[in-house]
């Protein structure tokens, strides 16, 4: 007999016969992925098929910042579909790149395009064009899309930092192309000034670019070590490479301008996407000093791409940052109040029956970690911190709170009072069950 319990077990055994897995993506993690199938949205929260209702701190992995059901974002795609669908130019170019030029300190000049993998490619092809050099540098623990030749791999803590892959890498894939790691890459520890100096002295006339995130949220929001992205910068600048940063996640969510603002450091190149098109369709960018862009202009280099700059995703940045911006952005500004409320609840709970917790990085893409002291290096956050984090993620879902993959939380301008209270009520059962299993393992 099918009840409204097993309603959404059986539509995943149905999902499971075609989509591989279940589940629409995919690491090398040694635990299966139940997916939870939703049915209705509005804010903050969500409802399962089996009419389960939780608060949504997940928001599509930060991009939904908007939220659900965004009056305001919502009519506008509907005009746009309504009046012009599928063109190669349209009405609200301008206005979009204009918004974007205003508030991201390096957006000189802007190309569009669909996913953060494709478009940190392109920022990797437009440095290699620019300076003639063929090698780019990458951190531990940094995420910049899937593409062979710069997810995963483990470099030698001795010698030349050529990363390969290893077994047990979580980012690890069977069929990367053969030595697209090695032939294209160093990889260095995060936050170590003298690390990256040394690299660029012995080869920083065959390094490109350096491609970083300026706050790594991929490898447990870790901010930068005071001074660390002013340094990488002036290093970047003596040795003739490109700066990157991947604002991919910080892009909107540390404020309009991003990391870059709030730092005061200028890149000179930026990537772009998730928050900027408000979480409803698919856009990243990629932003840079106009003398580099000029590259695309003179088409010395290729950027290509069927819906780079298609009518919904313009009209979705064009009125995401038109919202966001508001009032001196006073949504974003409530939306991270609520957000440090939350943590503070959080933290006071676990303090409260006794586990290690700690949370960090900026509120609006904040992560929470089952550990004692906050983590200073992406090397910090080893499998044992996530393991833990893991079962208090399945705990919170369990108890009606949506969070992102490895601990992070991310709010969205929806958020209520309301919100904050369901929060409050259901954290506290999250957190002692997975106090039970931390006594039990240790």
């Amino acid at each position: 007999m099918i009840t409204r319990q097993n309603t959404m077990e059986l539509y995943n055994r149905r999902v499971k016969e075609l989509l591989p897995g279940g589940v629409h993506y995919n690491f090398h993690l040694p635990w299966e992925e139940t997916p939870i199938h939703f049915v209705k949205a509005e804010g903050s929260r969500v409802w399962d098929m089996n009419g389960n209702e939780y608060l949504d701190l997940y928001a599509r992995f930060g991009a939904l910042i908007v939220g659900h059901g965004n009056r305001e974002y919502n009519e506008s795609l509907k005009e746009t579909i309504d009046r012009v669908l599928s063109v190669s130019h349209c009405d609200m170019d301008a206005e979009a790149l204009e918004l974007i030029a205003k508030y991201i300190p390096s957006a000189e000049m802007i190309r569009f395009g669909l996913s953060g993998t494709e478009i940190v490619q392109n920022a990797l092809r437009v440095a290699r064009a620019w300076t003639g050099k063929n090698r780019f540098v990458r951190f531990e623990g940094h995420y910049h899309g899937n593409a062979d030749n710069i997810m995963g791999g483990r470099a030698p803590r001795s010698g030349e930092p050529i990363p390969s892959d290893f077994r047990g890498d979580l980012k690890g894939t069977a069929g990367r192309a053969a030595n697209s790691l090695e032939s294209q890459s160093y990889l260095l520890p995060w936050n170590d000034e003298a690390a990256l100096e040394e690299l660029l002295r012995k080869k920083g006339h065959e390094i490109a670019a350096v491609i970083t995130e300026p706050v790594c949220v991929n490898g447990g929001s870790v901010m930068p070590a005071p001074g660390y992205l002013k340094k990488m910068r002036a290093l970047c600048d003596e040795y003739e490479v490109v700066l990157i940063f991947d604002e991919i996640i910080t892009g909107l969510r540390m404020g309009l301008g991003g990391a870059q603002e709030q730092f005061d450091v200028r890149p000179d190149l930026t990537t772009l996407g998730k928050a900027i098109a408000g979480g409803g369709v698919p856009v990243s960018a990629l932003v840079g000093k106009k003398e580099i862009m000029q590259l695309l202009v003179d088409k010395k280099v290729i950027h290509a791409g069927t819906f780079n700059g298609y009518p919904l995703g313009t009209a979705a940045v064009k009125t995401t940052l038109e919202i966001l911006s508001r009032n001196q952005g006073l949504a974003m500004t409530e939306m991270n109040e609520k957000m440090c409320e939350m943590q503070q609840i959080i933290q006071q709970e676990a303090d409260a029956i006794g586990l290690p917790l700690v949370i960090q990085g900026p509120p609006a893409c904040s992560a929470y970690h089952c550990c004692s002291s906050v983590l200073t290096s992406p090397s910090d956050y080893d499998f044992e911190i996530m393991s833990m984090d893991i079962i208090l993620n399945h705990n919170l879902s369990k108890n009606g709170i949506l969070v992102s993959t490895m601990s992070r939380l991310y709010p969205n301008i929806s958020l209520t009072a309301e919100d904050v209270e369901w929060f409050r009520t259901k954290v506290g059962k999250a957190l002692a069950e997975t106090k039970e299993t931390y006594e039990e393992i240790y």
